[in-house]
């Protein structure tokens, strides 16, 4: 009887002390440096998430909406098109809360194991580098490409501009070509060679919404475009032995009335159709810049009226600087949009007519488009400087990304190194880098970027106490909640007293 009783004072005891040890888990209070790492995980996957839904359902109902509107579609594919769009909204909001979240756990578990001194230089590489195949999320069979090869560039360039200032003069001298005061005008020109090169001759290379834009703001209509590709093909096939269009081929999408243009041999002989060329530069000019002020009317005023939507009208002085800065910002990009257009003409024909008695009608090939092209990207000279890095980057990562496309369609790239989704190495290491630069070593890299991206960066993530671009403080749930509740204890006490 004795050993039953101790058996049962014993198991009961053992039953006692497991729901002790329970009652501690779920009534501890967690020690504010673990309160404040939850704090910011918890904030990182909800605004991440939150961002996510927000850009990508904008987008989705902005394209249902012009898409109901214009009534292009039927309703079956109209159907099939919505759920896609809807499960694409979900992919994005998961993907950009995991992405958010990921990171946020692998620092503070590094912080928190390795130490914080230890791992300040490389932390946030290794987070950054590790929480970018969340990429996978949107998708196994659809690679993004787009969205990969953009981030690795900005991460290029971020880092280039954070070896300037490196105790490493391999870095140094990498990094040199940034500091050339026209540095984004290089990089302009040689992704408008590739993109240019791409639209006329590859255009499968290139988005939807690219093509559609070049063939719009071009200023030629779509047969003249379609016959100097064909005219070019024919010239670059002829004395290589390949099969290649007949020089008479484009001679079919000539419109009716202007039988005279199929006695041309030359690409700048449709653009100019009997005209100088100059006379015929200074009206394209003109008659073009009238076309492309209305497309960025909406890009400067929209966000004006919606950020500034009060001092417009509260303060008349503020607001008439806003307003002289949109239409200056109009203007000017819409010099910069037609400059463009014209020197794509002016060097192209210009460059034929000079060639032509020393190569040929003939010889003006694929090798004298790529040529003609380069100088175009020095229009960005017409653009404000704050947004000519953006343009350069921007443009830049299409031009990557239609290369390696024309790279794979020209066999020029082995089958050993295509990987199906290389766009998930290329994710995570643009990821890595701008969490590098955004706050390894305690935040010195910091000014590489700027304000509007350490404020995005900085409201995701949290920032961890730097002092440089420091944002104020965004309250999240759980601050006012703490708040709220801290102010009825004290109204309870005064109320005792």
């Amino acid at each position: 009887m004795k050993e039953r009783g101790e058996r049962e004072s014993g198991t009961s005891g053992r039953k006692g002390g497991i729901w002790e040890a329970l009652d501690k888990v779920t009534t501890m209070k967690f020690e504010e440096e673990d309160r404040r790492a939850l704090e910011r995980l918890q904030n990182a996957t909800v605004r991440g998430a939150a961002i996510g839904f927000i850009l990508r359902g904008g987008y989705v109902s902005f394209s249902m909406l012009t898409s109901a509107l214009l009534r292009r579609k039927k309703h079956r594919e109209a159907g099939v098109t919505n759920a896609n769009s809807l499960v694409s909204v979900v992919r994005w909001t998961a993907f950009l809360g995991s992405l958010g979240g990921s990171y946020v756990a692998l620092d503070e578990g590094l912080l928190r194991f390795v130490g914080k001194k230890k791992s300040r230089k490389w932390r946030g590489l290794v987070s950054g580098t590790v929480a970018g195949s969340s990429v996978c999320m949107l998708g196994r069979k659809d690679p993004q490409y787009t969205i990969a090869i953009y981030v690795v560039l900005r991460a290029l360039w971020l880092f280039l501009r954070r070896s300037r200032r490196s105790t490493s003069k391999l870095l140094r001298t990498v990094s040199a070509p940034l500091a050339l005061p026209h540095a984004d005008v290089l990089v302009m020109c040689t992704a408008c060679t590739q993109i240019l090169f791409a639209w006329l001759m590859e255009p499968k290379t290139l988005p939807n919404t690219y093509r559609k834009f070049l063939d719009k703001h071009c200023g030629k209509p779509e047969w003249m475009i379609q016959s100097i590709s064909e005219m070019i093909r024919h010239n670059h096939t002829k004395g290589t032995g390949r099969k290649g269009p007949a020089f008479q081929e484009w001679h079919r999408l000539v419109p009716p009335g202007e039988d005279y243009l199929k006695k041309c041999r030359t690409p700048y002989g449709l653009v100019m159709q009997n005209r100088y060329q100059i006379l015929h530069h200074i009206q394209f000019f003109l008659s073009e810049y009238k076309r492309k002020i209305p497309v960025y009317i909406p890009v400067y005023f929209l966000p004006a009226l919606v950020v500034h939507r009060w001092n417009l009208f509260t303060k008349p002085r503020l607001g008439k600087s806003i307003l002289y800065k949109c239409v200056k910002g109009t203007m000017q990009s819409a010099l910069f949009l037609t400059t463009f257009c014209t020197f794509a003409w002016t060097f192209t024909c210009g460059s034929a007519y000079f060639l032509v008695p020393f190569v040929g009608k003939e010889g003006l090939g694929m090798k004298w488009l790529a040529g003609s092209f380069f100088p175009i990207g020095s229009s960005i000279i017409c653009e404000k400087k704050s947004r000519r890095k953006e343009i350069a980057v921007y443009c830049s990562a299409r031009a990557l990304e239609s290369f390696a496309l024309c790279a794979l369609t020209w066999g020029w790239i082995p089958k050993k190194l295509q990987f199906k989704r290389f766009d998930v190495v290329l994710f995570s290491v643009g990821v890595g880098l701008i969490m590098h630069c955004y706050t390894d070593s305690e935040g010195d890299y910091r000014h590489t970027l700027r304000g509007k991206y350490l404020n995005v960066l900085d409201f995701v993530f949290g920032n961890t106490g730097h002092t440089k671009s420091k944002i104020r403080h965004v309250p999240s749930t759980s601050d006012l909640a703490r708040g709220f509740f801290a102010k009825k204890r004290k109204e309870q006490l005064t109320d005792k007293d």
